[in-house]
């Protein structure tokens, strides 16, 4: 088993407040990252340290079911995912950080355990394909707030 530590950051030209807002609504999910196909609370309430999501994904061309606790949480800045179940033992970790003029520098690091043979691939294989897939998970992210804002002309989305 080898562990593969992946970061991936951008700006968004948004508070960290409304980034955040529109991230921990999970319904959100499968309009910005590319891998989520379905995702669905499995415990009744908000989301809180402790709740658990069911996570289907695409991943070079294969399904993918995993389950997800909610270890880390603070609102407007951070959110930390940890599969308790799955193919492999991970961890996603966003964090927003406001800089200057309202933008937010959005992270997103990921902790992967593969096992050996993992989806039969080369871990280098696997690597590259996690990579490219958070790089456009975050620049979808940023494309879909930052036109939302456009065309709202405001930081608020629905009003």
């Amino acid at each position: 088993m080898s562990a593969m530590e992946i970061e991936h950051n951008l700006v968004i030209k948004l508070s960290a407040e409304k980034i955040y807002d529109y991230m921990a609504d999970i319904d959100n999910w499968v309009e910005w990252s590319g891998a989520v196909i379905a995702i669905r609370k499995t415990m009744p309430g908000t989301i809180s340290v402790g709740s658990t999501l069911r996570c289907t994904t695409r991943f070079l061309g294969r399904w993918l079911e995993t389950t997800y606790e909610v270890v880390e949480l603070e609102p407007g800045h951070l959110f930390t995912l940890k599969s308790i179940s799955g193919l492999a033992p991970s961890i996603f970790s966003f964090r927003l950080e406001p800089i200057e003029s309202g933008r937010t520098n959005v992270s997103v690091e990921a902790l992967i355990e593969l096992m050996e043979g993992y989806l039969g691939l080369e871990e280098s294989v696997i690597v590259g394909a996690l990579c490219r897939q958070l790089d456009y998970d975050l620049n979808t992210l940023r494309d879909i707030l930052e036109a939302r804002t456009s065309l709202t002309g405001s930081n608020t989305f629905g009003e």
